[in-house]
């Protein structure tokens, strides 16, 4: 059966799947769609446990997920990010020893570079895909954005680099993430 958008490009499946691996912002994109589309299916698995609702959204200066807790009447905010590519890390002694995470909108606003910069008000959960660093896309770590680092130039924005710890890291450090979103945390 034919996909819609192999009739609409006249390409096939294949050849839709190799332009979008043989060109790097193609392929930065498909990955972000890819990570979004495992945390969704990870907030779906909590529904009807520790989730009443959610909705998915796909529009620029807005949290990627709206989710909502049986015991609040606001939704949570949830943004959803890959770690960086696989040189880049944290290291000591040549040794890697945290992931990155970059949490900054791609452009600024005219007259406010600050506005590249996510409030800490912005969302309340961030998910981290590991898959460039396992291979598993599957593979997340959660923060509550109160817990992340803040920007050294403006208080009240998150830093741009977020530290991410190693997978089955005994003591996860920073200490914020966890495997399980939403795992006995207040809001």
């Amino acid at each position: 059966m034919e996909h819609p958008l192999e009739a609409e490009f006249g390409l096939t499946a294949y050849e839709l799947l190799e332009a979008l691996a043989n060109r790097f912002r193609a392929r930065v994109t498909l990955e972000g769609a890819v990570s979004e589309v495992q945390m969704e299916k990870k907030v779906q698995a909590l529904v009807g446990t520790v989730v009443g609702r959610y909705e998915v959204h796909d529009q620029d200066s807005y949290a990627d997920f709206s989710i909502w807790l049986p015991s609040r009447r606001k939704p949570l905010l949830a943004e959803c990010k890959n770690v960086r590519d696989a040189h880049e890390a944290y290291r000591a002694g040549g040794e890697i020893v945290a992931y990155k995470v970059e949490t900054q909108k791609t452009r600024a606003a005219k007259g406010d570079p600050s506005s590249r910069y996510y409030a800490v008000g912005q969302f309340d959960v961030l998910g981290v895909c590991l898959g460039k660093k396992t291979g598993d896309w599957t593979d997340f770590l959660f923060a509550k954005t109160s817990d992340l680092a803040r920007h050294r130039s403006h208080a009240d924005k998150l830093a741009v680099m977020q530290r991410v710890p190693l997978p089955g890291a005994e003591a996860m450090s920073p200490r914020c993430y966890t495997q399980v979103m939403l795992l006995n945390w207040e809001f």
